[in-house]
């Protein structure tokens, strides 16, 4: 579908137009162009999580999630060693992680595995592929359960042997590679424990001495990163989602032949899309943040942060699921000195957690809620 007006006239204040700059002739000549996107589709990016602010745990029939944990201080530091572990007749360490976030039924209750990570890894470009060639111990060091949407810290009661590892490795000044947090199967609904500092960020607490004596030493300070994956199949080369956490971007392209020609000045370009609530899943707390991009490789789908547009709702009042964005430097680009990629749009929150935006596509029965490009130019 292609709208085209025109409208010819002078104007005192001609830059009210749109964003651009008028030339400053009397009489100009503004075009109104509105364009349906060709094609639309998404793509399953990993995503860069390390130091992440939140630690996630669970699985539903969707996706699943977990994540790895290194306190970042070491034992012998506060004068832990093997030898006063080994000497105790009282112990206990307990590691405390605090709920901030959900995904599921409040009244689910979901089981957590915390196991020793073995092999070594850094928060450093950290992302799903690295997550998968990290080694961990074969079995749990402790089980833990915990209700979704509850508050209360989960507590995970850590063994004596693992400390001395831990303590041994101090003495050689070698941060331990930490833990990693994972549910079973069988969880329907993810939880997410704080990582940052702050009231919410994990501690571990050790009580070690005599019956006479303890001392009691407390570490929070960490490295953290998660991994997400989806589980469901949704149709990526068919849909527009951006989904948080795993992380899939959508990518929207619009035919260069639709595209005004000549010396093209862009006074204003609206990218537009509908959404779909049948495939999105909204977060109580943590909002979508969205962002159309240029797109300098379509074989990498690789983002420029510059002259991006925010999706934002393009008016409440009468249509709560329509969005626009603002992309006039990208499309002047595009007719000027630029290859048309098309836009691939992400969430800026999404390593805060697992909530979903779908929007239609071109194949929408629907002509109104397909993707759209408004564009207001001069042809100078």
């Amino acid at each position: 579908m292609i709208i085209l007006a025109a409208s010819t006239g002078c104007d005192e204040e001609p830059t009210s137009v749109g964003e651009g700059i008028l030339p400053e002739e009397d009489f100009i000549s503004i075009d109104t162009l509105v364009i349906e996107a060709d094609e639309s589709f998404s793509v399953d990016e990993p995503i860069i999580t390390g130091g992440a602010p939140t630690m996630f745990a669970g699985e539903t029939d969707q996706k699943r999630v977990m994540s790895i944990f290194r306190i970042d201080s070491l034992l012998t530091d506060r004068g832990i060693t093997s030898d006063t572990l080994a000497a105790s007749t009282v112990f206990d360490a307990t590691l405390f992680l605090k709920p901030e976030y959900y995904l599921g039924d409040t009244t689910e209750t979901i089981s957590l595995d915390i196991y020793e990570v073995l092999s070594g890894w850094s928060t450093d470009g950290f992302n799903r592929d690295v997550f998968d060639v990290i080694n961990h111990g074969n079995e749990p060091l402790y089980t833990s359960s915990a209700v979704l949407a509850d508050t209360n810290a989960v507590e995970f009661s850590l063994p004596l042997t693992l400390m001395k590892r831990w303590a041994d490795k101090g003495a050689e000044s070698i941060i331990p590679q930490g833990l990693l947090i994972k549910s079973n199967e069988d969880a329907n609904g993810i939880i997410g424990f704080g990582g940052a500092a702050g009231e919410n960020a994990p501690r571990l607490r050790i009580i070690y001495g005599s019956e006479e004596a303890q001392d009691t030493v407390t570490f929070s300070q960490n490295s953290r990163a998660f991994a997400a994956y989806l589980k469901q199949d949704l149709d990526l080369q068919n849909s527009v989602i951006i989904q948080a956490g795993t992380a899939t971007r959508a990518i929207v392209k619009f035919a260069d032949h639709k595209f005004p020609e000549g010396n093209i000045l862009i006074h204003n370009a609206q990218l537009i899309l509908t959404r779909n609530e049948e495939n999105s899943i909204s977060h109580p707390s943590v909002r979508d943040s969205l962002f159309a991009h240029h797109m300098p490789d379509p074989n990498k789908h690789t983002i420029r942060e510059g002259n991006r547009g925010e999706l934002a709702l393009a008016d409440s009042d009468t249509n709560a699921n329509v969005y626009s964005a603002t992309v006039s430097e990208i499309v002047q680009a595009w007719v000027t000195v630029e290859v048309n990629n098309g836009f691939i749009i992400r969430d800026d929150h999404e390593t805060l957690g697992l909530h979903r935006t779908s929007f239609f596509t071109e194949q929408a029965e629907d002509a109104n809620k397909r993707p759209q490009l408004k564009i207001i130019f001069s042809r100078l």
